[in-house]
Parts: structure tokens; sequence; C-alpha cells
């Protein structure tokens, strides 16, 4: 219910407003999808950014047009980069599933990351990383 959710709240925006939707390591990447994209489609909108089994969905829309092949190319481009940077610091990574419950939740992370996102030390909150002192 809460993804139906943020994409509603997120509908009519542009990629800088929906940047606390994912970690902070994938939004350097997003910034530079929203300045190409600016070029290939102005006005653009989002419908969704988020983060779901270790990857990032974007869904954008062009108004009443349709969305140009390029614009698409440019999105997939993204999605691919986030499926090998770490969400929480932008390293090099790769889709992981936690140490402690190896078929569950997955993330894109780097192998510090990895360790302290499995020891429960690290989280995304807000599209900013935070810390828990256990």
């Amino acid at each position: 219910m809460e993804d139906q959710g943020n994409r509603i709240a997120g509908a009519g925006a542009q990629i800088p407003e929906r940047l606390r939707a994912v970690g902070p390591g994938w939004h350097p990447l997003l910034e530079r999808l929203h300045a190409q994209l600016n070029v290939v489609v102005p006005g653009y909108r989002v419908t969704d950014v988020s983060e779901k089994l270790g990857g990032l969905r974007i869904h954008v829309t062009a108004g009443t047009q349709s969305v140009p092949e390029a614009a698409m190319a440019l999105v997939a481009a993204s999605v691919t980069e986030a499926a090998a940077t770490c969400e929480f610091c932008g390293a090099v990574g790769r889709p992981r599933a936690r140490k402690d419950f190896p078929g569950g939740w997955i993330k894109t992370v780097c192998e510090p990351c990895h360790a302290d996102w499995s020891a429960h030390k690290i989280l995304i909150v807000s599209g900013a990383v935070r810390r828990r002192s256990l």
C-alpha cells in the first residue's frame, strides 16, 4: 500500500523531488539522469522512483505524449548502473541478500556496506543512511 502512496505522491514530480525514495549512493546517477531527461523530454515527470529487490525502479511520463525511446534508453542505462552501485555509499556493488537472512531482503551493496547492513548497523531512511547503535 505504501508503494502505491509513493507513486501517487510522486506523480507530477521530477527526479530531484523524489531522491528521498532511495539511498544516497544512487543520488548522483539519478541527478545525472534528471539532467539528461530534461534535454530529451523537457518537463518530464516521474510517477515512481523506488528500490525493489535490490534494483532501481523509475517510471517516467511525458504528459500526453509518449515517452521517446531516447528517454527510455537513458532510464534503462541508469537502472543498469544502479544494479552495480551500492545504494548506501555509491561504491561498486551488486545485489545481495542479508547474511542473516539469505533468502530474504535484497539490496545492491558493496562489501563493507553489506557487512554493516547484514549486522543491522545501517539502514536507509528518507534517502539518507542512518547508523544504529546496538
